[in-house]
């Protein structure tokens, strides 16, 4: 007769566990933005610093003529060393053994969903927090500042070539995935005023893509080179007016450090496993996630942020 061991109990506990954190790293990827055009490193346990290096562009005139038989001078390179260290977040969602008996499997996968909804958003917050305090701006509406910006002052297809321009004068790499180009993410106001001031023939929408499996999360077309992403969590500025940042993105612009193999941690307590001297008749569980990240800018001269207002939709 079969019989259920501490073995199998052990390999089920296992197998459920992964399909926790399988739950909540789909819920968590769909809703991630930012984070998709990051360089992502994973550090290795026992590190708590995570280390790069950046190379400044060696100038054309340090290649020099050869002579022959006669070796260059040698020339010095500039090497950056920029450290990361992690920041921790998390969340707990708290569910009584009342909710929990009238739909156990189902309240706990809705709620892993919301969970990995919430860290996606935390997670992009966090990087576009330090993606967006980059040194290259460009005010809409001819302005200098962002405390000049006007209710007027909106998005326009002008602004999407010259980010792209400066990206380019900048020799700037484009992404090699998934069909090339730069980016750019924005608002949904500002891809509502972005539309409204286009030209026929200027806007490419996506389902137009010669290959357009090929999507980046958020994208909805693009325009001289630049791939459009819309995300409902771009963070806006306080100014005189509302102030709409669209960033400019090009291939390894910045990188993005995790602490942990699956960006995200899941933990589950079900209310009658989770007994202790606060919770003696098993009463309270809970639900939560958490992470360690960190991110850096590694080429200031491969982001280009532009502000404007937006209209209110």
């Amino acid at each position: 007769m079969p019989m259920t061991t501490t073995s199998n109990l052990e390999a089920a506990q296992k197998a459920l566990g992964i399909y926790y954190d399988t739950v909540v790293i789909e819920s968590l990827q769909p809703n991630l933005y930012f984070e998709q055009f990051g360089t992502v490193v994973n550090v290795p346990q026992g590190n708590y610093t995570s280390r790069f290096f950046t190379f400044n562009k060696i100038a054309t005139s340090s290649v020099s003529t050869l002579t022959e038989g006669t070796p260059p001078t040698g020339i010095a390179v500039s090497v950056n060393a920029i450290d990361i260290t992690p920041t921790q977040y998390g969340i707990n969602v708290e569910l009584t053994d009342l909710v929990a008996l009238t739909a156990v499997f189902d309240l706990i996968n809705t709620t892993l969903n919301e969970v990995g909804k919430a860290m996606a958003r935390k997670i992009d917050e966090v990087i576009q927090t330090v993606v967006n305090a980059g040194t290259n701006v460009i005010y809409a509406g001819g302005k200098t500042s962002r405390s000049a910006l006007t209710a007027s002052d909106l998005f326009d297809a002008n602004l999407v070539r010259r980010a792209a321009a400066l990206l380019r004068k900048n020799a700037a790499p484009e992404f090699t995935n998934k069909g090339g180009g730069y980016v750019a993410i924005t608002t949904p106001e500002v891809v509502f005023d972005l539309k409204s001031n286009t030209a026929v023939g200027q806007w490419i929408d996506m389902h137009k893509y010669a290959a357009p499996e090929n999507l980046f999360n958020g994208e909805i077309g693009s325009m001289d080179g630049v791939r459009i992403v819309q995300s409902p969590n771009v963070l806006t500025f306080s100014s005189t007016v509302t102030v709409h940042p669209t960033t400019f993105i090009a291939a390894d612009a910045y990188r993005i450090s995790y602490w942990l193999a699956n960006k995200v941690n899941t933990y589950v307590l079900p209310p009658e496993s989770n007994l202790s001297v606060a919770n003696p008749l098993g009463q309270k569980g809970s639900v939560g996630a958490k992470t360690n990240i960190g991110v850096a800018r590694t080429q200031e001269e491969r982001i280009v942020r532009v502000e404007s207002a937006a209209s209110s939709l």
